[in-house]
């Protein structure tokens, strides 16, 4: 999977995650069925957001306002 990144207000961060080792346990945690293979982490200055793992773009967006993030360049970071 290729790294992809985002960026929003108030210090909130975007990362498309593969769920192998301790991103799945954590996502396992927040409800992310267990045939899921990738989902989306959210955090806000190193806290996770809501659930902070969330498996679709619909979940991603009752989380964050899809519209105020912006790609991240370079793809490193965290």
């Amino acid at each position: 999977m290729e790294a992809a990144r985002w960026s929003g207000p108030h210090g909130i961060r975007v990362a498309a995650v593969r769920l192998t080792g301790a991103h799945r346990v954590w996502a396992a945690h927040a409800g992310v069925p267990p045939d899921v293979r990738d989902a989306f982490l959210v955090t806000a200055r190193g806290a996770l957001v809501g659930r902070g793992y969330h498996a679709t773009v619909d979940d991603l967006a009752a989380a964050v306002d899809l519209a105020e993030l912006v790609p991240d360049e370079g793809g490193a970071g965290g």
